[in-house]
């Protein structure tokens, strides 16, 4: 047994050694709020074309983060409106304005000013009641197909506002994971 003590030293030896610099690698955040710029910079700063809303791959023309089976990331513009059924089960990121806010648990998103794409549904977001419309807000949740009232109600344990959703019927929609708010708007 004294044989092994000797090694046991010197892998505890080695682990003090190592562990500052693992925990250095876990040192300052860089990453903060974004001053005066819009959404559209922003995703543009992630190297996501703002016009086409995909930064597409020179030899597959796929979007890069479906390649990797992470969704969409970018503006909620006709590139996304336009594919939106091949986003339906995946997780996605889409930055717009808030449309209309119908409770705390939903909200409507409109496409950028070059568009005229017709309004996402936002549910399953506690945070709407803080929303105003008009509000650049970065969308993160997946994409669901055929939307009912009742059966959004029932699968996610919300009362959803009566009768403010009859545009949405059997639409594509997002059950909202997060929603950033710190996203400054086009003026700031």
């Amino acid at each position: 047994m004294q044989h092994t003590r000797p090694i046991t030293k010197l892998f505890l030896a080695g682990s003090l050694v190592v562990a500052p610099f693992t925990l250095a690698a876990c040192g300052d955040d860089t990453a903060g709020p974004e001053e005066g710029v819009s959404a559209g910079d922003i995703q543009e700063d992630e190297g996501v074309d703002a016009d086409a809303g995909l930064e597409a791959d020179a030899d597959t023309g796929l979007d890069a983060g479906a390649e990797a089976g992470l969704g969409y990331d970018g503006l909620y513009d006709s590139a996304f409106y336009e594919e939106r059924n091949q986003y339906v089960g995946q997780e996605v990121t889409v930055s717009a304005t808030v449309n209309e806010v119908f409770g705390p648990n939903s909200f409507s998103i409109a496409g950028t000013e070059e568009t005229s794409v017709e309004p996402l549904l936002i549910v399953g977001a506690d945070s709407a009641n803080a929303l105003e419309e008009g509000q650049v807000v970065q969308v993160t949740g997946t994409v669901q197909s055929g939307f009912t009232e009742t059966g959004v109600e029932d699968e996610l344990g919300i009362d959803l506002a009566d009768d403010a959703f009859a545009d949405f019927e059997d639409q594509q929609y997002i059950v909202a994971d997060s929603v950033d708010t710190s996203v400054p708007t086009e003026t700031e």
